[in-house]
């Protein structure tokens, strides 16, 4: 029996591969499939086909309410071993789903199927579907505060409210196990390379617009930002 050995892709893509779309980050399909040609050789995107009662064939799967969905898989050519099947959604540009389907709307979900099928099934890009927000909502949060107080100083004296980091917009806080997490990538990080610690914190701080000489965790406030810096360090070494 040919055992075969899914490729680990988490943690592949670079800066340089991304861009920026709206408010949110994408790696484009070409560029996708580049990198699977690179580190997942002899793995092929598939859709999967339907058979209707007539038995006529069709690459779209129809759901309940009548909208249309694909299913993806990667297919080891050497080994014919198939992945587990990935539905996917036939959308529009604004992500909502659609019955009457055109040859448009299928081109654009396939290219989005491959992306997605690809995170599911080998963790490429994980980084940029997951957005890091989705730990931080695993984590049982606190009651939400209107913002941080400061210590009064007098007695009875009514604490000085602080804008709290929403207030200032700097997008979502970062989860302290995150936090810890990244802490400890800078870390061997320096230790691993020490040259290239001092490169990585200067690109942080000149896209942040920090002008502290030295940064500490408390710098990394937000999960932009520790996405950010996790995608730099990968960059280096992802094994980190």
């Amino acid at each position: 029996m040919t055992t075969t050995t899914l490729p680990n892709l988490a943690g592949v893509i670079k800066t340089t591969d991304i861009y920026k779309k709206m408010k949110f980050d994408y790696v484009a399909w070409a560029k996708t499939a580049q990198i699977l040609r690179e580190h997942a050789p002899g793995w092929q995107f598939c859709l999967d086909k339907s058979t209707s009662e007539d038995g006529i064939s069709s690459y779209i799967f129809q759901a309940p309410d009548e909208t249309g969905f694909l299913m993806g898989y990667f297919e080891n050519i050497d080994t014919n071993v198939k992945t587990t099947l990935f539905p996917f959604a036939i959308t529009d540009n604004a992500n909502r789903p659609l019955q009457k389907i055109s040859s448009v709307n299928f081109q654009n979900s396939h290219r989005r199927c491959l992306c997605a099928c690809a995170c599911f099934t080998f963790g490429l890009a994980y980084e940029l579907w997951a957005q890091i927000e989705i730990d931080e909502a695993k984590q049982v949060a606190p009651e939400p505060k209107k913002g941080i107080a400061r210590t009064p100083t007098k007695p009875k004296q009514e604490p000085d409210p602080v804008e709290s980091i929403e207030d200032k917009n700097y997008g979502n806080p970062i989860a302290k196990p995150v936090l810890d997490v990244l802490v400890k990538k800078i870390m061997s990080l320096s230790e691993k390379y020490p040259d290239k610690k001092d490169e990585v914190l200067n690109k942080y701080k000149k896209e942040y617009k920090i002008t502290a000489e030295k940064i500490g965790p408390a710098d990394i406030r937000t999960a932009e930002q520790g996405k950010f810096l996790t995608l730099l360090i990968n960059e280096i070494d992802s094994t980190l």
